[in-house]
């Protein structure tokens, strides 16, 4: 009866106990609501559940339940540090590797020996390892000596993934070779179109909003953004080579890869910018890579503060320049909501 119910005062309706549903029907659809996508349903679902015993919530859980709602459960159990939910999620085949890093991050040691003496939770990590080493390093020296030992036991599946990830990535650089020749060739063909360009001062200026007025500078920003809206993509290379600090702030949103290389190899371009882009979330994968692995770009305490607080910096380099930060900036990033849990437990284990 309560699969019937599809508008918000329906699912609610059900939720709120006003069909006559048994106690195990009823649980099934707290379940099953717990993930949905209105808001509203899924608090009123997780309250009810909050309130249900984890034996009886474990009675329900089978491979049927949305993915959503084993991601709501997820946290359901790093709320109450029980580990013998999460073992019962793992038998949907649904649970994601990245909800456990990131919802079950306590440091709860009985918790996580429980898991990680889990043949099944163990297996499901493999993928993952690096990650859930450093996971527990941080957490405690007997538990990552645990890990490793329950690790050894799969000493060959792990030796069949890394050969299949070691292939996987030979087919990958030969692809990104293939790539990368296509692309210059497409940038001689640009270069080859488009040898001269005589771009006006607004856009190469450093003072081109000296003396301006509110209104003007405004005016200006709007010249400039239509400027670059009407460039191919070879006078777009060149400009962020070239371009000011306005032009550089507009053109390292750029999709394309080339055209944000090119505005991080600008001349002008300054270690309070560099962070900026660093510590942006909206910035792409390729800039915050660049800058990481760049020791020119990458050399300012801010920029390497700005790259360990941000979420989207790759984990390992995270946590390679974690050991560079200050003990203040520690603290802070050991209470911070925006870096992952990981982080977090690293952090907070150096301030000790």
């Amino acid at each position: 009866m309560w699969r019937q119910a599809t508008s918000t005062p329906q699912k609610l309706a059900v939720i709120n106990g006003l069909l006559p549903l048994t106690a195990s029907e009823f649980l099934k659809a707290l379940i099953f609501f717990c993930g949905d996508e209105d808001e509203a349903v899924q608090k009123a679902a997780i309250d009810k559940l909050r309130f249900t015993q984890s034996n009886e919530i474990k009675k329900i859980i089978s491979p049927e339940i949305p993915e959503n709602s084993v991601k709501t459960l997820t946290k359901l159990a790093g709320e109450r540090r029980d580990s013998s939910i999460i073992i019962s999620l793992l038998l949907t085949g649904k649970l994601k590797r990245d909800w456990t890093l990131e919802f079950l991050a306590t440091n709860d040691r009985t918790f996580w020996t429980t898991l990680v003496t889990h043949k099944d939770f163990v297996e499901f990590t493999l993928p993952q390892r690096d990650d859930f080493k450093a996971l527990f390093s941080a957490i405690s020296d007997v538990l990552i000596s645990l890990y490793e030992e329950q690790l050894s036991y799969f000493a060959d599946k792990i030796a069949e993934m890394e050969a299949a990830e070691q292939e996987y990535k030979l087919d990958e650089t030969q692809t990104k070779g293939e790539e990368e020749e296509e692309e210059e060739e497409d940038e001689n063909v640009v270069e080859l179109e488009d040898t001269i360009f005589d771009f006006p001062d607004f856009l190469t200026s450093e003072t081109a909003f000296d003396g301006l007025s509110a209104d003007d500078m405004l005016e200006q920003r709007k010249t400039i953004a239509e400027a670059l809206r009407d460039m191919n993509v070879g006078q777009k290379i060149k400009v962020a080579m070239l371009g000011n600090l306005e032009v550089r702030k507009i053109l390292i949103k750029d999709p394309r890869k080339q055209i944000v290389m090119a505005v991080l190899g600008n001349a002008r371009i300054t270690d309070k910018e560099v962070a900026a882009i660093a510590g942006d979330p909206a910035s792409s994968l390729d800039a915050i890579s660049y800058i990481a692995s760049n020791k020119a770009l990458s050399k300012s305490y801010a920029v390497k503060l700005a790259l360990v607080n941000n979420p989207k910096t790759p984990m390992k380099t995270a946590l390679m320049l974690l050991e560079t930060i200050r003990m203040n900036d520690l603290k802070n990033i050991a209470k911070s909501r925006n870096v992952s849990n990981v982080i977090k437990q690293r952090a907070a284990k150096k301030v000790k």
